[in-house]
């Protein structure tokens, strides 16, 4: 009887032992992973800091160092934008002429390219149509 008691305790410890090992396995895994996804995250940190640290376009590419408030440098954006946007819409419908095609599947191509504007320039060769085998 006392043989029986011993064994149980005995196979009960292993049981609990081997769970054991299991749940540290598992967490040592799942720990494992988070570590590498933090490591992942500092090292893309580091790299925008570096980015943002090297600058290589200066301070005044960004258009913000000039004087005056930011609505006053909003106002002129946009008259810029506004003056800019009317002389390419007067030079595209001078230079342009636009042919729309629809394909079979619906999707719309519409060719705003110049009337005499060539692909394909003299030197280049001829242009030859031909089937793969």
């Amino acid at each position: 009887m006392i043989k029986f008691i011993v064994g149980l305790i005995i196979f009960g410890l292993i049981a609990l032992a081997i769970i054991i090992l299991i749940v540290i396995n598992f967490s040592y895994k799942s720990f494992r992973q988070l570590r590498r996804a933090a490591e992942d995250q500092w090292e893309l940190n580091q790299k925008r800091k570096e980015q943002k640290e090297k600058n290589p376009f200066g301070n005044d590419y960004f258009k913000s160092a000039d004087g005056g408030s930011q609505q006053q440098r909003q106002q002129k954006y946009q008259q810029r934008g506004q003056q800019t946007t009317q002389q390419q819409s007067r030079q595209q419908t001078e230079k342009t002429t636009t042919r729309k095609t629809t394909t079979s599947s619906g999707v719309t191509i519409i060719d705003e390219r110049e009337a005499d504007k060539k692909i394909f320039s003299h030197d280049d060769g001829e242009y030859v149509e031909f089937e793969e085998v």
